[in-house]
């Protein structure tokens, strides 16, 4: 085990890279950036919605998640301090599978909401992607990561384009709200839970991609060059984030990719990338014939590993050819890189509540959604052990993980029905 040890070290691959105090510094200070000017890392983004409205209630909502792997549209409204999600539909998303065209993502939209508007005028979109939020609550889209490709995207105004299409059809104009999936998440969390209960509510979804939303004072924004003191919910897109070091299969991974260089931390971090991550980093090991024979020969050969796979094969559920030392090499490998990504994402949230100056006199409720988070066997005990020595004993914060089903949709309908 030693020489695997030494691997990972050797190639910078070791998960003890992740200064936590450093790290968490580095975060923050970059965090400061973001909101102080424009930036493609850790960019701030303000999204114009509030989250201290009281919900209407039996009022409905037509929602639209465009998310990383899967495409759904519901119907939902609030009553009763229960939610109702009603119709609920779901396929791939456009560009995930085969390359697609805009248009033909801005006309499946129109046909998922079509079958709603004969019960409401109200639509919100949730985009998983990058994308600059309009006043008026519409976004630009800036990029398409999670190796998304849908030509011709960037810049289109997705709420405008998405308005042109229903007005084509004879819909006419509708109250669009657009919004990215991890604003939708923190605005499930208060849809969910009473704001009273927390000193403050931060947004993180760990699946397919990784991000972060909190909510801040305008004044706090300067870039926006605004006094007032209401609060703002800010994407922040920490899966840009540069301040985590990078070891050498990192950076062939990267090397392969045609968005080269960008969104370095969610490589590192999300579902979208971990099992190729794995896979690099396996082949690494397999080219030094630090496995056996049959595994090296496997692992030289394989050609993709699903995340979902790297998390069976962390719990030593590996092929048949692998002897019981290649399982616990492998088994050391993957837990070195999820341990890693978990760092990353505690530093994170531990910049947060430093920037927002919560958890000192009442826990932070984070508001969580994403497969990562939810199903891995690994990544949600790990993150709170790191949050618990990080967040709690180093910085003196306390928190509280809160999840649900259909975090984004409820977030999403909240946005539309509160803003």
């Amino acid at each position: 085990m030693e020489k695997i040890k030494q691997f990972m070290l050797s190639h910078g691959m070791n998960s003890d890279r992740v200064d936590l105090e450093k790290c968490t510094q580095a975060s923050y200070e970059s965090m400061l950036r973001g909101l102080n000017e424009k930036t493609k890392v850790v960019p701030m983004i303000p999204t114009y919605l509030r989250g201290d409205k009281e919900l209407p209630e039996n009022r409905y909502a037509v929602v639209v998640d465009a998310g990383g792997t899967n495409y759904r549209t519901a119907l939902v409204s609030f009553a009763d301090g229960k939610v109702n999600i009603e119709g609920i539909s779901r396929r791939l998303m456009p560009g995930a599978g085969e390359p697609a065209e805009w248009s033909e993502f801005i006309k499946c939209t129109a046909d998922g909401i079509e079958p709603f508007l004969d019960k409401t005028d109200e639509i919100g979109v949730c985009f998983s992607y990058p994308a600059e939020v309009t006043p008026d609550k519409d976004s630009r889209v800036m990029s398409l990561t999670k190796q998304v490709k849908l030509s011709g995207s960037e810049g289109r105004l997705i709420g405008e384009d998405l308005n042109a299409e229903l007005t084509r059809r004879g819909y006419g104009k509708k109250k669009i709200v657009v919004l990215n999936d991890t604003p939708a998440t923190l605005l499930g969390g208060i849809a969910l839970r009473p704001k009273s209960e927390y000193d403050g509510i931060i947004g993180m979804v760990a699946g397919t991609g990784v991000n972060t939303c909190c909510m801040l004072p305008e004044s706090k924004i300067t870039k926006l060059g605004s006094d007032r003191e209401q609060k703002m919910l800010i994407n922040l897109e920490t899966g840009s984030s540069d301040c985590f070091p990078r070891g050498d299969f990192d950076l062939e991974m990267d090397e392969n990719l045609p968005d080269k260089g960008c969104y370095t931390c969610e490589k590192m971090c999300s579902g979208a990338y971990f099992g190729e991550l794995c896979r690099y980093t396996l082949r690494g090991a397999a080219r030094e014939k630090l496995f056996s024979d049959a595994a090296c020969e496997y692992l030289i050969k394989l050609d993709r590993l699903k995340s979902q796979q790297a998390d069976a094969w962390a719990l030593g559920n590996t092929p048949d050819c692998f002897t019981a030392e290649d399982t616990e090499k492998t088994v050391y490998i993957i837990h070195e890189l999820f341990d890693r990504s978990v760092k990353c994402m505690s530093c994170t949230l531990t910049a947060i509540m430093l920037l927002t100056d919560a958890g000192k006199t009442n826990k932070v409720c984070i508001s969580s959604d994403g497969s990562l988070f939810k199903k891995s066997s690994l990544y949600r005990p790990l993150l709170e052990k790191y949050m618990l020595g990080l967040a709690g004993e180093k910085f003196g914060r306390s928190f509280e993980f809160v999840t649900g089903d259909e975090m984004t949709i409820i977030g999403t309908a909240a946005a539309v029905l509160i803003n």
